[in-house]
């Protein structure tokens, strides 16, 4: 039923275990993607009877761009990361970072947990050279269009010089065209030059004498009101930021529509007013710019939410695609050249 993907596709590795709603969902949307896009390959990679299974009820999507790679062994999500490294061998996440290390894919998505994604990453494809420690990166909704934010969790301890290495990676992906220099803003607790601990102060320092466009300290408000195209931060607070504001999202969504289900009057506005509420509110879904970056590895590697349904598991398969297009890993390893790391620690 499949045949070999053709040389011009860019071929995606998709983990579809590692979803919180299982093979259905996962399998479901990398199709959906493929349908969006027609330089995209998948290589679903999991239980093969299910994948198939899953195959059958998509008959009319171009399923001569699908290879299966079936896989058995499962790795606990309460495992230590000593027993990641162990036992992942055989699990579809190992099997599709694989495929990527490897060379038979550009890119591999998984939904699993971002300290198995991490560790497993890092022992197969490895760090580019010069990295410390690669980040993720996500796109938030703000009032000028969307920013990129990282740290969002991998790294939750950091040094000054790899929030710089943070900036320069997300300077890359912000890049719209090869001219193009984001705007960077160091998160803070001020904008004073006094404010913010150690190691946000020296981050500073290094960026003010670096040649990326730093626009220098913001703070939340600053990240929403879209002031700079790359947010960087420590993994803890930018987990907070990304969790916080997914949940405020919600909330607003929630509060808004029992609002205008309160009396009939606010029912017939709601009517009227719901073109108008759907293009308002759709940047706010988070399913829409699902997908984050795991940047600084010998390869593209895309983290989707553990919940993810059908659509946000497309649009992460669809990011995996535009990092492969932008050559994403090898743009970076060019910026390391051009910025060498200051310190030897």
């Amino acid at each position: 039923m499949r045949a070999e993907q053709a040389s011009q596709k860019a071929t995606l590795a998709i983990d579809v275990m590692g979803g919180d709603h299982g093979v259905s969902v996962m399998v479901a949307g990398a199709l959906m993607a493929l349908e969006q896009d027609a330089s995209l390959a998948l290589t679903l990679v999991g239980d093969a009877d299910l994948i198939e299974q899953e195959l059958a009820q998509h008959a009319r999507t171009p399923l001569e761009r699908v290879t299966v790679i079936g896989t058995h062994a499962v790795l606990a999500a309460t495992a230590s990361p000593r027993a990641m490294l162990r036992q992942g061998q055989g699990t579809s996440i190992w099997q599709a970072l694989l495929e990527v290390a490897e060379g038979r894919a550009a890119a591999c998505v998984s939904a699993d947990n971002t300290a198995a994604l991490m560790l497993l990453g890092r022992k197969l494809l490895g760090p580019l050279q010069g990295i410390r420690r690669p980040a993720l990166m996500s796109q938030i909704p703000t009032a000028r269009g969307m920013t990129g934010l990282l740290d969002l969790g991998a790294n939750l301890e950091v040094s000054a010089e790899q929030l710089f290495q943070f900036a320069l990676m997300g300077s890359v992906v912000q890049a719209r065209t090869p001219q193009h220099r984001p705007l960077i803003g160091l998160l803070n607790v001020g904008h004073e030059e006094t404010k913010g601990h150690s190691v946000v102060r020296e981050a500073h320092d290094r960026l003010r004498r670096s040649s990326l466009n730093y626009h220098g300290y913001i703070e939340g408000h600053d990240l929403f009101a879209g002031r700079v195209d790359v947010a960087v931060c420590d993994g803890f607070a930018g987990n907070l930021i990304l969790k916080a504001s997914e949940g405020l999202a919600s909330m607003l969504a929630d509060t808004l529509r029992a609002g205008l289900q309160q009396s009939w009057r606010a029912r017939l506005g709601g009517l009227l007013a719901r073109p108008s509420l759907r293009r308002a509110l759709a940047p706010l879904n988070p399913d829409k710019h699902n997908g984050a970056p795991l940047l600084g590895l010998k390869g593209v590697v895309v983290k989707s939410h553990g919940r993810s349904g059908v659509l946000a598991t497309a649009n992460a398969v669809l990011e995996a695609g535009r990092e492969v297009k932008k050559n994403i890993p090898e743009r970076i390893s060019e910026m390391l050249v051009a910025h060498p790391a200051e310190d030897q620690a």
